[in-house]
């Protein structure tokens, strides 16, 4: 009887789940996405706060984290979060924005989540991620 060898993910240590990244820059939100898929992540995007409502609405699965731009039209950041923890309330958030200004790091929503300012190399966002992810349960 012949067995197949045990498969390694190689990616085993990352704890891999569903983010839903919403940006409005196409060229960060590409950039970004490849990044999380290269490492083993499921990547739902959406490029504004309303088409992410829709996609998080529409998702059946678990969500495990939102990595979300702080300024885009529509919808901020802040208030997207804030609308998605009303549907999925153990939801973990990951601010970036390339505004880093007292204005626009403040608010309970931001005080909740993780930050990472733009630009940022690959694995910066992956470190968040995995930083986020791997902690304490959520309130």
């Amino acid at each position: 009887m012949q067995t197949k060898p045990a498969t390694v993910h190689p990616n085993s240590s990352l704890q891999p789940g569903t983010i839903l990244l919403v940006e409005d820059d196409k060229g960060v939100r590409d950039l970004a996405r490849t990044v999380l898929l290269q490492r083993g992540y499921t990547v739902l995007f959406a490029g504004d706060g309303d088409k992410a409502l829709k996609v998080a609405q529409f998702h059946v699965g678990p969500i495990d984290l939102l990595v979300t731009d702080v300024v885009m039209p529509g919808l901020s950041g802040p208030q997207l979060a804030e609308r998605m923890r009303a549907l999925r309330p153990h939801l973990r958030v990951l601010f970036i924005s390339g505004m880093v200004h007292e204005a626009t790091v403040k608010g309970p929503a931001l005080a909740e989540g993780g930050f990472l300012s733009k630009p940022f190399p690959g694995e910066a966002l992956i470190g968040k991620v995995q930083e986020i992810l791997a902690g304490s349960a959520l309130k």
